[in-house]
C-alpha cells in the first residue's frame, strides 16, 4: 500500500493548488461556532502538514492558494479575490507570511531532523563495519563487509570489482558505452606513488571512489548521489578510508603469509635433503661395504660369515624401505591426497600384523601387547593404522635400553578405542612432547645415532587425525620414580564409528575383513 508520503509527493502540485478550495466547506463549519479570525488557523495547520511530509515549495504554494481561498470566500466582498477593507486585507497578509514562514521552518526541521537520523544510521554502520575489519583475512572478507555496509542503499550505489556483474546494475545501465569502458580501464590500474597520488582527481574526473592497495585498484564505488538524501560525506570518506586500510593491511598479510610459506618451504626441503642424504648414506654404504665383501672374499668366507652380511644387507635394504615409505607417507599427507578405504577389522589383528613386521627390529627388545577382549572392531583402513603403530613402536624401540619391553595396551573409553604404547626409555621433556610431531624434528637428548628422518610421529599423527583420532605424548605412569628412565607413553586415539547404516557389515564380527599388511 502506497503511504501518505509518496502520495502527497506524486500529487504533490495538485494538492497544493486545490486543497485548500476543498478545505473551504470545513472552513465555513467552523465560522458557525467560532469566530471568522480563526479560520487562516485552518489554512496554517495545512500549509506545515505539506511542509512537514512534503517540501518547503509546495508549502509556499499552498499558503498562496490558501490565501485566494480565504480571500475568495471569507473576506468582503464575497465572491471576489478583491479586498477593500484594510483589516481584512491585514489579516490575509499576516497570514500569508505566517503560513509562508511557519512552513519553512517546518521543512528545515524536518530536514534536520532526516539529517540527524541518517547520520546516526551513518555511525551505527560505521561501528559495525569498523568491527568486522580488523577480523578481515583477506580482499574478499574487506569488500563482502563494504557490500554489507552499502546494503542499505544496493539500488543507489555499485560496488565494481572484476568478478561482480556491476554493469547490470541500474547506476551503471544509465551511463554511456565510453564511461563504461573508462571504468574498466580504472580497475586494471597497476598503482605507482605517482598514480596514488592522483587517485582524487581521478575520482573527480570519473565521478567515482577508488578502493585500493599500495599495488593495484580493488574496486570502485559508484554513488547517485542524488537518490541519498542527507548523506554525512565525512562520515562516509571516513567508512571509505578505513576500508582502504584494511585492504593494505590484508595485502600485507598476504605477502608476508607468502614470505613465510616460502620461507618454511626452504627450510623443509634443506631439512629432507640433509635427512635424505644422512639416512640414506647409512644403510647404502653398509649394503655396499657387505656386498662388496661377499663378491671380493666369498670363496674364503663360510656359510656363517656370508649369512651374516648377506642379513646386514638384508635389513638395511628394509630399513631403506621404511625411509621411502615414510617419505612417500609424509607426501601424501602434506598433499592431501591420503584418500581412506574402510573396512571393519578387529583391533587383535592390526597388533598381530605389526609384531610380525616388527620381528626383524626386535633383537634386543621385546614388546607386550594387552587387548581387552571386548573391543568392538574398527572402520578403519587398516594400512594406515597398522604403519602409525609401526611407527610409533619403531620410535619406542629406537630409545629403549636394551632387553626393556615395549608395552602395548588397547582399551575402551568413551566413544574411543585408546592404543598407549609406553616404553622405558630417557623419556620427552614436556616442552618436546608436541615438536616430536613436527617433520623433521628430533628430540636433542637420547640416543641420536639410531634416529631416523624425524618423520615416523608426523606420519603417525596425520594417519590417525585422517581417522578422526588423535595422537599425544604422555609420561610413563609405572615408571615416574627413575629419573634416568623414566620413559614415555605415546596415546593413539581412533573413534568407533556405531552408526553408518550398512547392514552388510557388522562391526561386532572381528575378522570381518583381513588386516593388509
Amino acid at each position: 500500500m502506497m503511504s501518505i508520503e509518496k502520495i502527497l509527493r506524486r500529487f504533490a502540485y495538485p494538492i497544493g493548488i486545490l486543497f485548500p478550495w476543498l478545505l473551504t466547506p470545513i472552513a465555513f463549519l467552523i465560522t458557525d461556532y467560532l469566530p471568522k479570525a480563526n479560520v487562516p488557523l485552518l489554512y496554517i495547520v495545512m500549509v506545515v502538514f505539506i511542509a512537514i511530509n512534503v517540501t518547503v515549495e509546495l508549502a509556499i504554494i499552498n499558503a498562496l492558494s490558501s490565501f485566494f481561498a480565504f480571500s475568495f470566500f471569507f473576506a468582503e466582498p464575497y465572491g471576489s479575490i478583491i479586498i477593500h477593507q484594510d483589516e481584512d486585507l491585514l489579516t490575509i497578509l499576516l497570514f500569508l507570511l505566517t503560513s509562508v514562514i511557519v512552513g519553512y521552518m517546518a521543512t528545515k526541521h524536518k530536514q534536520n531532523v532526516q539529517r540527524i537520523r541518517v547520520r546516526e544510521f551513518m555511525t551505527d554502520i560505521e561501528l559495525e563495519l569498523l568491527e568486522k575489519l580488523p577480523k578481515a583475512l583477506d580482499t574478499n572478507d574487506v569488500l563482502n563487509a563494504m557490500r554489507a555496509a552499502l546494503e542499505p542503499w544496493k539500488e543507489s550505489c555499485v560496488l565494481i570489482t572484476r568478478d561482480s556483474n556491476w554493469a547490470t546494475h541500474p547506476t551503471i545501465r544509465r551511463m554511456t558505452h565510453l564511461r563504461k569502458t573508462y571504468l574498466e580501464e580504472l580497475l586494471e590500474l597497476r598503482l605507482t606513488p605517482e598514480l596514488i597520488a592522483k587517485i582524487p582527481d581521478l575520482q573527480q574526473e570519473h565521478d567515482v571512489y577508488f578502493l585500493f592497495n599500495s599495488r593495484q585498484v580493488i574496486g570502485l564505488l559508484k554513488i547517485s548521489i542524488e537518490n541519498i538524501q542527507y548523506l554525512p560525506k565525512d562520515i562516509f570518506l571516513l567508512l571509505l578510508h578505513q576500508v582502504n586500510i584494511s585492504l593494505e593491511r590484508t595485502s600485507l598479510s598476504a605477502e608476508l603469509e607468502k614470505e613465510k610459506i616460502a620461507k618454511e618451504n626452504e627450510l623443509l626441503r634443506s631439512a629432507l635433503l640433509s635427512s635424505v642424504s644422512h639416512d640414506f648414506r647409512t644403510p647404502l654404504t653398509t649394503m655396499i661395504g657387505a656386498t662388496s665383501t661377499v663378491m671380493e672374499f666369498g670363496d674364503h668366507l663360510d656359510k656363517q660369515q656370508t649369512r651374516e652380511l648377506l642379513t646386514t644387507v638384508l635389513e638395511e635394504a628394509q630399513r631403506l624401505n621404511r625411509y621411502t615409505q615414510n617419505l612417500l607417507d609424509m607426501t601424501r599427507l602434506g598433499f592431501g591426497e591420503l584418500r581412506l578405504e574402510r573396512d571393519w577389522v578387529s583391533v587383535e589383528e592390526i597388533i598381530s600384523v605389526v609384531k610380525k613386521r616388527l620381528k626383524p627390529l626386535l633383537i634386543q627388545n621385546d614388546v607386550r601387547a594387552e587387548i581387552d577382549p571386548n573391543l568392538p572392531s574398527l572402520y578403519i583402513q587398516a594400512a594406515l593404522i597398522e604403519q602409525a603403530l609401526f611407527n610409533v613402536i619403531d620410535n619406542a624401540i629406537k630409545f629403549s635400553p636394551p632387553d626393556a619391553s615395549i608395552e602395548v595396551s588397547c582399551v575402551k573409553e568413551n566413544d574411543f578405542i585408546v592404543i598407549n604404547v609406553c616404553d622405558q626409555g630417557p623419556g620427552l621433556p614436556e616442552e618436546e612432547r608436541e615438536k616430536v610431531f613436527e617433520r623433521f624434528h628430533t628430540a636433542e637428548k637420547g640416543d641420536r645415532r639410531r634416529s631416523g628422518s624425524g618423520l615416523g610421529l608426523t606420519i603417525c599423527r596425520g594417519m590417525i587425525m585422517a581417522h578422526g583420532g588423535n595422537v599425544s605424548i604422555h609420561a610413563n605412569p609405572r615408571r615416574t620414580a627413575d629419573r634416568i628412565n623414566p620413559g614415555c607413553c605415546i596415546r593413539i586415539e581412533i573413534p568407533i564409528e556405531t552408526n553408518l547404516g550398512d547392514s552388510n557389515k557388522n562391526p561386532d564380527m572381528p575378522g570381518s575383513h583381513p588386516a593388509a599388511e
